[in-house]
């Protein structure tokens, strides 16, 4: 794995993002989540996983050099590694805690909203800036995180929260001074621990299904719209403003 580094801990299994400068998600990162977590599901070990950052941000989202050279035909195959990398984390047979400090941006708040429970340090951003780069995706995740209006502003505007505010949404357990929150992550990993693992397995699995039976196909309602407008001027123009560190100018088509 090249960016990611994993070990075990007391029957803790400890995931860490590690792409510099910022853990932009590419494909290589995204099939190296998936095929991570899928292992970990045959790790009799291992009770409880840790999915944290290595560096100054969890995720700071898409490679968006990546997503500009996606088009009508491949954009579908594209989802379907996302979906699967994210559904890893999501169905992941042991309870996982994400530990997000700095930014957690479109698919890295897809990724912390993947995880069963959220601690924060106190400098983490939550947000989905897509609207901002020309693209539509993840707000299925952030509805498991915020309310529907807020769900709304966000998605809408591309504009961020901090953790104290996502706090009050109910997004996140705890937040915390940054050189407290591996610590208070691995307490928490010690709490989970304490109860029998068959019978969190199959309790996750309930919970999951009552709280959102339709992620996956909400996953493909957005992906849908997304190439819809892959080939628009405007969904050009996002990515290549935003690369070009200026404002961009749009033209409606």
């Amino acid at each position: 794995m090249e960016f990611l580094k994993f070990e075990i801990r007391n029957g803790v299994g400890i995931v860490k993002i590690d792409k510099p400068p910022v853990n932009a998600i590419n494909t290589q990162l995204y099939k190296e989540i998936d095929a991570l977590f899928k292992s970990i599901n045959g790790m009799d070990e291992v009770k409880a996983v840790i999915l944290c950052s290595d560096g100054k941000h969890f995720m700071a989202g898409n490679d968006l050099k990546e997503l500009a050279q996606l088009n009508r035909s491949s954009i579908f195959e594209y989802r379907d590694m996302v979906k699967n990398s994210m559904g890893a984390v999501y169905d992941c047979r042991v309870p996982v805690i994400g530990a997000v400090n700095g930014a957690a941006l479109g698919a890295g708040l897809g990724y912390a909203a993947s995880c069963d429970i959220l601690v924060a340090s106190e400098d983490a951003l939550f947000g989905l800036p897509e609207v901002k780069v020309g693209f539509i995706s993840a707000g299925e995740f952030l509805s498991l995180l915020v309310p529907g209006k807020v769900v709304n502003y966000m998605a809408l505007t591309g504009r961020s929260v901090e953790a104290w505010e996502m706090m009050k949404y109910g997004a996140i357990y705890k937040v915390v001074p940054k050189e407290k929150l591996m610590e208070t992550a691995m307490e928490l990993a010690d709490d989970l621990m304490a109860n029998s693992p068959l019978i969190q397995q199959y309790f996750k699995r309930a919970l999951h299904t009552n709280a959102n039976a339709r992620l996956a196909e909400q996953c493909d309602v957005e992906w849908a719209f997304c190439a819809d407008i892959v080939g628009s001027e405007d969904y050009k123009e996002a990515k290549t403003a935003f690369l070009q560190h200026r404002k961009p100018v749009y033209k409606g088509k």
